[in-house]
């Protein structure tokens, strides 16, 4: 019998042994990955408010929410520098200074606080644009390809491709603006699905834009 009790407390203690043994190897394998990603990319990207043919860097804002109503709509454009005078159409400025990168996609986080919670989430075509819709509605522009109308739509996902650009986005309240406390906007470039993590960006290339409510 004690035979017996002295096999069966060494086969728990090596269960045991090897159970902790594999959680520490999980854990650095894990470690190992976190430590591997590394992003280069440096790409210039910036908020901006257009008027006339100057763009202004936005920092922080305070808007009050009213149901339907306009947040803003805010230019996106590739440079830290606090103001750019623009020498042809916003459309074209952007499409120009854009073409310096390649092989890099633009997108767009939105985060916003609740009393009990906050929520993010990527916008990276149209049809994310409508995420989370009780709170906030979002529309993406592309001005370029309507660089020669005097009115124009957001970008729809039917008319999305690859050759679509993100100039600018339109912020608007939905019937639950209410309850939201604060909102931070931002706009990031990302060349791999690595950028990417749960629903957030976790690369170099981003500005963001705090938006407080009243």
């Amino acid at each position: 019998m004690k035979k017996i009790i002295f096999i069966i407390l060494c086969l728990l203690l090596f269960t045991g042994c090897e159970k902790e043994t594999k959680q520490k190897e999980v854990k650095k394998i894990k470690e190992e990955v976190k430590e591997e990603y590394k992003d280069l990319n440096d790409t210039p990207i910036g908020i901006y408010e257009l008027k006339g043919n100057t763009l202004t860097r936005v920092n922080n804002i305070t808007k009050h929410l009213n149901v339907e109503e306009d947040i803003g709509i805010f230019q996106v454009f590739p440079s830290t520098e606090e103001k750019v005078n623009l020498t042809t159409s916003f459309g074209e400025s952007f499409y120009n200074e854009w073409n310096k990168y390649k092989d890099i996609k633009q997108g767009f986080n939105i985060k916003y606080y609740l009393d009990n919670k906050e929520v993010s989430y990527n916008i990276l075509s149209p049809n994310e644009t409508f995420k989370y819709w009780e709170y906030l509605m979002n529309y993406l522009y592309d001005d370029y390809i309507n660089k020669d109308k005097s009115f124009y739509s957001h970008l729809e996902d039917k008319d999305y491709n690859e050759n679509s650009l993100l100039t600018s986005i339109k912020l608007q309240a939905s019937y639950n603006c209410s309850e939201i406390k604060k909102i931070e906007l931002t706009a990031f470039t990302y060349d791999s699905e690595d950028d990417l993590i749960n629903d957030a960006y976790r690369g170099n290339s981003k500005y963001m834009v705090t938006i407080n409510t009243n």
